[in-house]
């Protein structure tokens, strides 16, 4: 019997898995990604956002690299010593700067609150961000002209004034698959996302706004490794199907968009917010394919 084919471009450790996902840096030119794993803080380098290479951790991660190392203490991923200590049902610290400070966003039961800093290490409470009932790692970026608040499946297109996030309009992102959902800036300065999928990492996205729907692309450096077609996937009212078995629900809209690697399955749906994600039961070819179904 011939091997099961493995996934070629979805990154996993040699041992264990990502647990979750702490941060993409860029630094010197390369891309860093930082997550955890059983053996603790693991580090993956990327010229491209494509090809992932393990390594031992270097160094200290950039600023923006926050963790909870227990309930109410936000640990710098740089260093064992807490920067700030919160309510113990505040959770999933993010991070990023906003003109000349640096903003954390915490979430709780009922809302996301933010914190500010002039130097990544001293923080204060700044404000209650949003209600928002059980929130799971928010992230809160710019795109399109428009501010948006992601937070675990759930993403909401709305503006910032600095202190609050009023809502303009909610979706729902993640389908399928996805677990843990990190955006992060490229060199070119798009908007990226990379998830996790179960014991492995997505392919990269770019994300973009449009009617107020939180849309995602491939990104343009999976160009060279696409090839057309993808024999048994059909897609149709948002069902796509393997061979007739359905592996993935997704909300009825325009073309259809399907990524194969192996036996996982990455999906996107035109003019529709989210991303989706399944595996597949029997893996086909072990390479990137692409599938346009109308």
């Amino acid at each position: 019997m011939d091997p099961v084919p493995l996934p070629r471009l979805h990154f996993s450790p040699r041992a264990g898995q990502v647990d979750e996902i702490y941060g993409v840096t860029r630094e010197d030119g390369r891309y860093r990604l930082y997550y955890a794993n059983a053996g603790g803080l693991g580090e993956a380098v990327s010229d491209d956002l494509v090809i992932w290479h393990e390594q031992a951790v270097s160094g200290a991660p950039g600023p923006g690299v926050y963790f909870m190392r227990v309930p109410g203490e936000v640990v710098r991923a740089s260093s064992s010593s807490p920067v700030l200590t919160v309510e113990p049902d505040l959770r999933d610290p993010y991070v990023w700067r906003e003109a000349d400070e640096w903003r954390m966003l915490l979430a709780g039961p009922d809302r996301i609150v933010q914190y500010r800093s002039s130097d990544s290490l001293t923080w204060e409470f700044a404000s209650d961000l949003v209600a928002w009932e059980d929130a799971r790692r928010p992230q809160l970026f710019p795109l399109g002209g428009a501010w948006v608040l992601l937070a675990g499946d759930a993403f909401a297109v709305g503006s910032y004034d600095g202190s609050a996030f009023t809502v303009a309009h909610r979706g729902v992102f993640g389908r399928g698959g996805f677990d843990h959902v990190v955006t992060f800036a490229d060199a070119a300065g798009r908007r990226c996302a990379l998830a996790r999928l179960g014991d492995a990492l997505s392919l990269p996205w770019i994300l973009s706004v449009r009617s107020e729907h939180l849309l995602a692309t491939p990104h343009p450096h999976l160009d060279p490794y696409l090839i057309t077609g993808a024999t048994g996937l059909t897609a149709a009212g948002g069902e796509v199907r393997d061979n007739g078995e359905l592996i993935l629900r997704m909300p009825p809209g325009g073309e259809t968009l399907v990524l194969t690697d192996a036996d996982i399955v990455e999906v996107t749906v035109e003019g529709v917010s989210g991303l989706g994600a399944a595996r597949r039961s029997m893996p086909g070819f072990a390479g990137l394919r692409i599938a346009r179904l109308a």
